[in-house]
């Protein structure tokens, strides 16, 4: 959340009392939330944030630290409990739908964009109305039937466009099974 009372945004990261400068642009943050993705996937494996830091880098780094800045807290709206491991935007699958958005609705080109701070990308993200398509795709990722009337068309766009993660261990399994055939 930006706090618009202080001029500036964050530009330092503070681990274990110190803080370490870092590099704000939105393409540094999205390639380190992309590579959390992928450490996920391959079972954990660590995370290279050497590029995140300007000048001294921290000799160890918890990533609850990095996700302080690279995920700010919001007050609203408020999570009323609903838990849910729906992925509903995906830095590097929905980058056509997030260029398209900005440069749709802001007028901004994010790939001729010399820098953008990564918590104004963030604003911007959140503030994209309706009629963009991202939007819309986010919707239909977060959609849940409520009822069991009738054929619910909205079913079949979550489908369409639900992100499924498939882990290293599992894209091997598939791997194994496809040699077979061959």
């Amino acid at each position: 959340m930006i706090d618009l009372t202080n001029k500036g945004l964050p530009n330092v990261i503070t681990i274990d009392g110190k803080p370490f400068s870092i590099f704000t642009d939105f393409r540094v943050w999205m390639k380190f939330e992309i590579s959390v993705v992928h450490s996920k996937l391959e079972g954990g494996s660590q995370v290279e944030i050497g590029y995140l830091f300007k000048n001294e880098r921290p000799t160890f780094c918890n990533i609850e630290d990095l996700f302080v800045f690279s995920r700010p807290k919001n007050v609203l709206p408020r999570d009323f409990g609903h838990e849910s491991d729906v992925i509903a935007l995906d830095y590097e699958i929905d980058s056509d739908l997030i260029y398209a958005a900005f440069l749709g609705q802001y007028g901004i080109d994010l790939v001729d964009i010399d820098e953008l701070h990564w918590h104004k990308f963030l604003a911007l993200l959140r503030g994209l109305n309706d009629s963009t398509l991202l939007h819309q795709v986010m919707q239909y990722r977060c959609y849940e039937k409520t009822s069991r009337k009738d054929v619910d068309p909205y079913e079949r766009l979550r489908s369409m466009w639900e992100i499924e993660y498939i882990t290293k261990a599992e894209q091997d399994e598939i791997d194994e099974v496809n040699a077979m055939f061959k």
